[in-house]
This record gives structure tokens, sequence and C-alpha cells, in this order.
């Protein structure tokens, strides 16, 4: 039986097609196919999103600053939120007056492992690309990416070797720059900024606006 499109099983199966496997019928099956997916499920489904800028996984924050400060240069500590896979930039800031940390905070008198954004800046509004776990809300374009993706991941539990896992993420990659690229043409451009502090370091030449 066909999975329904927007299931957790129906992206899996895109994954279960690529390594020539039998279909999935439901995640909670015990069989060698089935505890791979659980297993690398996840993992494929947050790496892809860290991979490119996708749109549907667009998000945005005014996080509150953390009580205790940063031992950095950039003393402000700003706890994302817990969906957050990766920020992209802040409304207005240049790339060297912020960084990223992980640590432990305490919130809501739970101590818990967040994505810190440090930062020099008052109340940043913050881009950043959410955890999307909800397979129905996933762009067409980022389905068949983490198919690959997750093929790869599986394919060495489902018996295939690991110069055919490569062959699955060496495909991944090629169909990212393409997935990647049409995604990038749906959204404005950003304003430019200059190239600040690292960022012009590691160009190998003084700072300059453009």
């Amino acid at each position: 039986m066909t999975a329904t499109g927007g299931t957790e099983e129906y992206a899996a199966n895109l994954a279960m097609g690529h390594l020539g496997q039998r279909e999935i019928a439901t995640l909670s099956d015990n069989n060698t196919r089935t505890r791979a997916v659980r297993q690398f499920f996840a993992m494929a489904r947050d790496a892809t999103l860290r991979l490119k800028w996708w749109n549907f996984a667009t998000a945005w924050a005014t996080p509150a600053a953390d009580v205790t400060a940063s031992n950095g240069t950039l003393k402000i500590r700003y706890p994302m939120p817990p969906d957050c896979i990766r920020v992209r930039f802040i409304e207005g800031a240049d790339d060297d007056s912020w960084a990223i940390e992980n640590a432990v905070v305490s919130i809501g008198g739970v101590a818990v492992e967040a994505t810190i954004l440090v930062s020099s800046i008052t109340a940043p509004n913050v881009c950043y690309t959410r955890r999307v776990e909800q397979v129905r809300l996933w762009d067409t374009l980022f389905i068949e990416q983490f198919g690959y993706e997750l093929a790869a991941l599986c394919a060495r539990k489902c018996g295939k070797s690991t110069s055919y896992a490569d062959s699955l993420r060496a495909t991944a990659q090629q169909k990212l720059s393409v997935a990647g690229g049409i995604d990038s043409k749906e959204k404005a451009r950003a304003p430019s900024r200059p190239d600040t502090g690292w960022v012009a370091a590691r160009r190998g030449r003084s700072r300059r606006f453009r």
C-alpha cells in the first residue's frame, strides 16, 4: 500500500525507492529498513534544513536576553527558540556583531541545552531556519533532497555498500545545488552589507564597502 503524500512514511519511501527496498507501511513496523529510517529520519531532516536557506522553514524571533553574560567579547546572550536549526542573520546587523554558541541555560527554572546567539545588539530581530517536523509543510524540492540524504544514511543498514552510499550522497549534493538555487529565487534580495571583521580578513583584504 502506497503511503499518503505529506506523511513521514511517504518521505521515507522516497529513500527506500533509491535503495531498491520495499515500501514501508508504517514507521512503527519492526524490520531492518524501518528501524534504519527511525534512526536517521530526524538527522536527515535537520541536516538538510541546515544546508540551505529554505523559504518554508524561515522564521523570525526577537529573543529575550539571558541573565548571564557571555565570557567573550560579545556579552549579551540570547537563547534561541528550541526549533532553531541555524541562525541566518540579524536584521540590519553586520556579520561580526554576532556569533553562535551552544550552552546550558535556565529557562523557567529548568536547565536546558540551547543554541545561544551572542551579540552586542539590544533586542535583535533574528532570521533563522526552524525545524519543521510536519512533512505536509515541506517544499517539494526539499522532500526530493531529503529522500536522497535519508537513503545515503540508511544504505549500509539496508545492505548496500559504502560506495553505493557515497553515490547517493553525491546525488544529494547535486540535487541540493539545484533546489537551493530555485528556492533562493523565490525570496527578495537582502540589502547588501559591508564586509566587516573576519569576513574581510578571510578574503585577504582590508575592510571596505561594496
